[in-house]
């Protein structure tokens, strides 16, 4: 292991843009490739993907990631990580998966409970709606109809898709609908093994795979964002080879990272032309730390994160924030920016 190493906050800036995609140098056209290297796609609010994806993909338009996920299935929207709804790729489903399913397995017994639902009922419709979406996708309220129970049928398909029967499809109308259609998992993945890994070998890989998509890290920021206890995520490091540690100018927390990505921040040069981007909220680049004072202003924290830490819309330069945006969808449709900081007059024309 080589001594640890002081970095400027700066160049680490750049290096993590560069590895999210959001300098223009990093761009690339693959939205599977893009989606392998960010940590996968936020999926609470319905238009974060294609926004997230517009900012790191060359030329993009809304229908390459529906062909990417829906037509090609090559993507698919899963709960996992904290809880919560992502895209990721067919290729790390299995693991991202097995790391994380007990996280929410429990919410599916409660849930029950709590609609006074017998699991045998539960299994019922399950199985009645599976018969019936042989060979197509359907909305709940499709799904309702061929059905004709009583039953609270939008619960039962969301308890299916945390237990991998069912998966959510394309929205129903636009990109900014909220309500998806809904296929068997089986048919969305044939051959898919959920049980191809063991939890204690998911958990490494997702750890793994984390490191890489967000290094450098502190060991708090893979608590947050893989939502691991500590002793499962000191257990998961000990697994890792390569893995060493740096400091970053002006933090005073060693910072985990691969020792393959050393001598990629060694070639990271400093930032000529400055890099405005405009993140959607809960964008990959704001949501992957715990640890945020590299790339915002304490002082800012309140504006830009709600009490659970979700992040809002956000304005960087190079690679830090510096406001916030909103967009009001009227009859004549409208983007606000403020910026937080003092920025200059050219700044400002950028964003």
């Amino acid at each position: 292991m080589r001594p640890m190493d002081i970095y400027p906050r700066s160049q680490i800036n750049q290096f993590i843009l560069q590895k999210q995609h959001l300098t223009d140098d990093s761009k690339i056209n693959g939205i599977s490739q893009i989606t392998k290297d960010i940590g996968g796609l936020h999926c609470t609010c319905q238009t974060t993907p294609y926004l997230s994806l517009f900012n790191r993909a060359n030329n993009f338009s809304k229908d390459q990631l529906d062909e990417e996920a829906y037509k090609k299935r090559n993507l698919g929207k899963i709960r996992c990580i904290r809880k919560t709804v992502f895209i990721h790729h067919k290729e790390f489903i299995p693991w991202i998966i097995k790391a994380t399913r007990k996280q929410y397995e429990k919410r599916h017994v409660d849930y029950l409970a709590y609609l006074g639902v017998p699991e045998e009922r539960y299994q019922k419709i399950i199985e009645d709606i599976l018969k019936i979406l042989v060979g197509k996708s359907l909305s709940v309220s499709e799904i309702k109809k061929e059905l004709n129970y009583d039953d609270n049928i939008s619960a039962m398909v969301n308890l299916a898709c945390d237990k991998f029967k069912l998966i959510r499809d394309k929205p129903i109308k636009s990109w900014r609908d909220k309500r998806h259609t809904y296929s068997a998992f089986k048919e969305y993945f044939p051959g898919m093994d959920l049980d191809s890994f063991t939890e204690k070998e998911s958990r490494t890989r997702l750890i793994r795979y984390y490191l890489q998509c967000f290094g450098p890290v502190v060991e708090d920021d893979i608590v947050w964002w893989t939502g691991f206890t500590k002793t499962e995520t000191k257990n998961a490091l000990n697994e890792i080879e390569n893995v060493s540690k740096i400091m970053i100018e002006s933090l005073l927390t060693k910072h985990l990272i691969l020792e393959s990505d050393l001598s990629r921040i060694d070639e990271t040069t400093e930032i000529k032309d400055e890099i405005i981007n405009i993140l959607p909220e809960l964008d990959p680049y704001m949501m992957g730390y715990k640890e945020r004072e590299r790339y915002i202003n304490t002082k800012l924290y309140n504006y830009c994160f709600d009490n659970s830490g979700n992040a809002t819309s956000t304005i960087l330069l190079n690679g830090k924030v510096i406001g916030i945006w909103d967009f009001i969808s009227s009859k004549e449709s409208l983007i606000k920016f403020f910026f937080l900081e003092k920025v200059e007059e050219q700044q400002a024309k950028k964003v």
